[in-house]
């Protein structure tokens, strides 16, 4: 009898794999109407607009950017960008910081305790073989690589989150690195991006 597989279902394959792309898509709408429509002149205004909605702008920000790591809305680190358009840089950074830490604590905590079955739900078929190619190939030194991914803030960090989850690797450890390095990953992140988002928008 042949060895039974702990395969995906469709729909959940397709609805991981599309989600960051459509979030993605309507970010890039709503820049595009924004800008063109006049809704908001500058940044300032969008700034001016969403204060009306005091705290709650920011914990629901902040609970969003705590489910990225797990469940992308938008691909990478776009919604620290937005956040960045809707609070300043400096307090679009510190929530998104926030929210961040909390949700890669999540993650950490997720993977200890499910395992790999928590992984193949979150990643697609080829995120998953390198989750566990990286498990395999980096288990001993997963302290140095979750510092590298937070240092070059382009690296897979959540992967490497999954795969510290899978390790020996204390949550003390673990936390500790991620609360001293999450901080200039999400810096660094968003202020590269929302540069070239400026420069790109600019020529239209």
């Amino acid at each position: 009898m042949a060895p039974k597989t702990h395969s995906r279902a469709p729909w959940q394959q397709k609805l991981i794999q599309v989600v960051p792309v459509i979030g993605l898509a309507l970010f890039i709408l709503v820049l595009l109407y924004t800008r063109h429509s006049g809704m908001f002149s500058s940044v300032a205004d969008l700034q001016h607009f969403i204060k009306n909605f005091g705290n709650f702008a920011i914990i629901a920000f902040i609970v969003v950017q705590a489910i990225q790591p797990i469940v992308p809305f938008l691909p990478g680190g776009f919604a620290t960008i937005v956040g960045m358009l809707m609070f300043g840089n400096l307090p679009g950074i510190i929530y998104s910081y926030i929210g961040l830490v909390i949700g890669e604590v999540g993650l950490f905590l997720l993977v200890r305790r499910f395992g790999p079955k928590f992984a193949r739900l979150v990643l697609s078929e080829k995120n998953f073989a390198k989750f566990e190619m990286t498990l395999q190939n980096h288990t001993r030194d997963i302290k140095r690589l979750l510092i590298v991914c937070f240092i070059f803030p382009f690296l897979p960090d959540d992967l490497i989150c999954l795969v510290a989850g899978m390790t020996d690797l204390s949550f003390s450890e673990y936390l500790r690195i991620v609360l001293i390095f999450k901080l200039w990953s999400v810096a660094a992140y968003g202020y590269v991006c929302l540069f070239v988002l400026n420069k790109t928008f600019a020529a239209f």
